[in-house]
C-alpha cells in the first residue's frame, strides 16, 4: 500500500470508529498527532477524501464518515420549480424536496440522506456538495436599493442572486450579464454574485445564442497571440512543406460535406483494382504541420478541445483563417494531408494498409445532397458536371454499402433518429425547421471514415504506443435487463445467443417497423454507456469492434489533432522515450478533458435547438398539428411532431377520466372508459403554450 492510501486509511478508520464525533481539520490533526509541517498535506489528503465521496462535510463545516452516516453520492438534476433529484445509475433516483437542496445547484456533485422510503423515488436531504458543476450563470440585471439582482435564464439554477454595490461591475438596468456566484448561501437565503461580464442589451440579434453560449462556459473569443499566430501562417503550401510526402496530387479526389460546410478535414479518392478489390484513400487535412505541441493554437485547441455547431453559428477549435484557410482541403488547391491507404478485397474487407504524409489537389467540393442526386436519379443534371467521377461514385456506393453490412454483420448498432434542419435569417428568426433525410451520400462518408478510425486505431494499440481512443464500454447488465423487462409489453425481447451487440441491433431491426419504433432506440440508447476518449483501447461497444479512434476530424477535435501529432512524430522517428513517457503521463487528463467538453458542446447545442423550437413555434399557438408519442412521464407524455418539434400533453389536462400511469408499459389508461396513451401512438395536438424561459412547448389533445 503506498503512504498516501496508509494516510487516507487511517484517516478514514478514525472517522469511522465508534468514539468519532464530528469534527474540524485540526482536531482531527492533533488527535491524530499529525505534525504541524505536515498539516497542509494533511488538509490536502482530506480535501482528496471529500472528493472521492469518503468524508462528508456537516453544515458546520466538521467532518464525518459519508458510508457510516449511509450518505449517497450523485449528480443534482434541479427543476424550475426549486426540488430536484439526486441521480442514481443503478437505482431510483432521489427526490429532494426544494427546503432540503442545502447550498446545491443543478449539475452539482452532492451528498444526500434518504429520510423517507417511498416509491417510485425515496425523500432525501442533501449534506453537502462535493463538486460544483459551475459557479456562473447568465441573467438580466436588475437595479435595486442594495445593489443588484439577476434572476438566472436557467430557472433550474435557483431564484435570483443579489449583487452588491461593489461587485455590479458598471452593469446597467435591463442589461444581460454573466454572474460568478461568490458566497453559496443555504435556501431561502439568496446566493451572492459579482457581475464578471455584461454581453449587452437582451433583444440584440443573437443574444439569446449567445447568452446560452456563455451559460455553458464555452470560449467564443481567440485571444491576441493565438489570432497573431493564426494570421502569420502561410495562405498555400510551399515546395519545402513537400519534403517527404506522398504526392497525391493527380489522384481524382473529392471532398463530400453538407451545404454550409467551410472547415473541410476530410477528403476522398477511390480507385477499383483489377482484381475486384478496392484501394480506398482517406486523405485528411495535416493540421499537426501548422499546429504545434505548446504553442498558443495548440494551447487554446487543447482548452476548447471541440468546435461547437449551433443552429446560427459555428465556434469553432481553431480560428477561421486555419480552419475554413491553409487547413481545409478545399477544390483547386494544394494542401497537406495525411493519408490513410486502404486496399479492401472484393468483399470489402482491409488486407492491407499505409499511413502517410501526403499533398493532395482535391478536383470538387460536391455536397452531400447532390452526390445523392447523382447516385438515385438518373435524369439528374448534375451528373454532366462530373463526368469523370460518376464510376467512382458508384464504386463508393457500392463499398460503403460493404463495408455498413459488415459492421451490422458484426452486431453493430445504428441508430437512425430525426434530426433537424433548422433555418434563420439574418435578424435571427427561425424560418423554417425541417427534417434532415439520411441518404447513400451521408453514408459513404460515416462508412469510409469509420473504416479509417479503425484501421489507424488498431496499427498504433500494436505499436504499442501512447494513444487516444474512442471508447465505448459495454451497457451494466441490470441496464439491460431493466430494459427488456420494459419492452415485454410492446412484444419485444432479445434473441438468445449471438451476442449483446448483435441482439440489441436485432432488437432494434425488429422495431423498426413498429409504430413505437423511433421511441425503442431512444430507449435502448439511454440504457447504454456514453462513448468517451481513452488513453487505454476498451473496445467500442455500438461499433462492434475492438479498436476505435477519432482520427478524421482534426480541425473540429482536439483527440484527432493529438493523434495526427502522434502519427507525425512517429512518422519522423521522433517519438523518443521522453517523450512516450511525458504522452503517457499526459493522455489520460487529455482525453477526460475532451470528454467533458464534448459533452459541454453537446448539452449547448440541445439546449438553442431546444430555444429555436420553441421560438418558431410561439406565434402557432391554437394551431393543429399531427404527432407520435415519442416518451412518457408521470406528469404526461411527449408528442413529436413531423419537424421533429416536440411538447409535452399534461396529464392533469386530461379531464375525461382519471388516467393511471404505467410506467413498466409506458403508457396511460383511464380507469372510466378505458382510452390509453402509450408509445408510438399517433395523435393530433393543438399548441397551447410556448416558454420561452424554460425552453419548452405545452400541447394539448385535440378529440374528435
Amino acid at each position: 500500500m503506498s503512504d498516501l492510501l496508509q494516510k487516507k486509511a487511517k484517516i478514514e478508520g478514525f472517522v469511522e470508529s465508534g468514539d468519532y464525533r464530528p469534527m474540524k481539520a485540526r482536531e482531527m490533526a492533533e488527535i491524530l498527532s499529525v505534525p504541524s509541517s505536515a498539516f497542509d498535506l494533511f488538509e490536502e489528503i482530506l480535501a482528496d477524501m471529500l472528493a472521492e465521496g469518503t468524508l462528508a462535510l456537516t453544515r458546520k463545516n466538521k467532518f464525518i464518515s459519508a458510508a457510516k452516516v449511509g450518505l449517497i453520492k450523485g449528480p443534482f438534476s434541479a427543476t424550475a420549480k426549486g426540488y430536484g433529484f439526486v441521480l442514481r445509475q443503478d437505482a431510483p433516483d432521489i427526490f429532494i424536496p426544494a427546503d432540503a437542496i442545502c447550498t446545491a445547484m443543478h449539475g452539482d456533485l452532492v451528498l444526500c440522506r434518504i429520510v423517507e422510503e417511498s416509491s417510485p423515488s425515496s425523500i432525501g436531504e442533501i449534506i453537502s456538495v462535493v463538486e460544483r458543476a459551475k459557479q456562473h450563470f447568465v441573467g438580466v440585471f436588475e437595479l435595486g436599493e442594495r445593489g443588484g439582482w439577476v434572476m438566472p435564464d436557467d430557472k433550474r439554477v435557483g431564484p435570483a442572486v443579489h449583487i452588491p454595490w461593489k461587485f455590479i461591475n458598471d452593469a446597467k438596468d435591463g442589461e444581460k450579464v454573466r454572474v460568478k456566484i461568490a458566497k453559496f448561501n443555504d435556501s431561502p437565503t439568496p446566493h451572492e454574485g459579482r457581475v464578471e461580464q455584461v454581453l449587452g442589451n437582451p433583444l440584440d440579434i443573437g443574444m439569446d445564442v449567445l447568452s446560452l453560449v456563455v451559460e455553458h462556459d464555452i470560449p467564443y473569443i481567440f485571444p491576441d497571440n493565438v489570432l497573431n499566430q493564426a494570421q502569420s501562417l502561410p495562405h498555400k503550401v510551399s515546395a519545402a512543406d513537400l519534403n517527404e510526402r506522398r504526392d497525391f496530387r493527380d489522384l481524382p479526389t473529392v471532398t463530400i460535406d453538407g451545404e454550409d460546410t467551410k472547415d473541410i478535414d476530410d477528403a476522398i479518392s477511390l480507385a477499383r483494382l483489377e482484381n475486384g478489390g478496392f484501394r480506398l484513400y482517406v486523405h485528411i487535412a495535416d493540421v499537426s504541420h501548422y499546429v504545434a505541441p505548446g504553442s498558443p493554437l495548440w494551447k487554446e485547441a487543447q482548452k476548447r478541445a471541440t468546435s461547437v455547431y449551433l443552429a446560427d453559428r459555428v465556434i469553432p477549435m481553431l480560428p477561421p483563417q486555419i480552419s475554413n484557410g491553409i487547413c481545409s482541403l478545399n477544390p483547386n488547391v494544394d494542401r497537406l494531408a495525411l493519408s490513410c491507404v486502404m486496399d479492401l478485397d472484393e468483399d470489402g474487407r482491409v488486407i492491407s494498409h499505409e499511413i502517410c504524409k501526403s499533398v493532395i489537389h482535391s478536383d470538387h467540393a460536391i455536397t452531400y445532397t447532390t452526390l445523392a442526386e447523382i447516385l438515385t436519379e438518373p435524369d439528374s443534371p448534375h451528373r454532366a458536371s462530373y463526368p469523370e467521377f460518376f464510376e467512382a461514385f458508384k464504386h463508393m456506393e457500392l463499398l460503403a454499402n460493404m463495408l455498413r453490412q459488415k459492421r451490422l454483420h458484426k452486431g453493430a448498432l445504428e441508430f437512425d433518429f430525426a434530426e433537424c434542419k433548422i433555418l434563420i435569417d439574418s435578424g435571427g428568426n427561425v424560418v423554417d425547421i425541417l427534417r434532415r433525410e439520411r441518404s447513400i451520400a451521408t453514408s459513404i462518408i460515416e462508412e469510409f471514415m469509420i473504416c479509417a478510425n479503425e484501421v489507424v486505431a488498431t496499427e498504433y494499440f500494436w505499436m504499442d504506443l501512447p494513444f487516444v481512443y474512442r471508447v465505448h464500454e459495454e451497457p451494466h447488465k441490470e441496464k439491460i435487463e431493466a430494459l427488456m423487462e420494459s419492452l415485454k409489453t410492446l412484444g419485444l425481447s432479445l434473441r438468445k445467443g449471438g451476442g449483446q451487440a448483435k441482439n440489441l441491433q436485432g432488437l432494434l431491426s425488429r422495431a423498426e417497423n413498429l409504430p413505437q419504433g423511433a421511441a425503442v432506440a431512444k430507449l435502448i440508447l439511454r440504457s447504454l454507456k456514453q462513448a468517451r476518449y481513452s488513453a487505454q483501447a476498451l473496445g467500442h461497444f455500438g461499433l462492434a469492434t475492438e479498436f476505435y479512434s477519432h482520427f478524421t476530424s482534426p480541425i473540429r477535435r482536439f483527440p484527432d489533432l493529438m493523434i495526427h501529432s502522434i502519427i507525425s512524430a512517429n512518422l519522423a522517428g521522433k517519438l523518443d522515450e521522453n517523450y512516450i513517457s511525458l504522452l503517457r503521463e499526459s493522455l489520460p487528463d487529455i482525453c477526460k478533458h475532451s470528454s467533458e467538453n464534448e459533452r459541454r458542446a453537446d448539452d449547448c447545442a440541445k439546449d438553442v435547438e431546444k430555444l429555436k423550437k420553441v421560438q418558431f413555434m410561439a406565434d402557432k399557438i391554437g394551431e393543429i398539428f399531427e404527432g407520435i408519442i415519442s416518451h412518457t412521464t408521470p406528469g404526461g407524455f411527449f408528442v413529436e411532431l413531423e419537424n421533429t418539434v416536440e411538447g409535452m400533453v399534461s396529464i392533469s389536462g386530461l379531464t375525461d377520466d382519471y388516467y393511471e400511469y404505467f410506467e413498466d408499459r409506458y403508457s396511460f389508461k383511464g380507469r372510466k372508459h378505458g382510452q390509453s396513451f402509450s408509445l408510438g401512438d399517433r395523435l393530433t395536438i393543438k399548441v397551447a403554450a410556448a416558454h420561452l424561459e424554460l425552453r419548452r412547448l405545452d400541447f394539448e389533445l385535440v378529440t374528435n
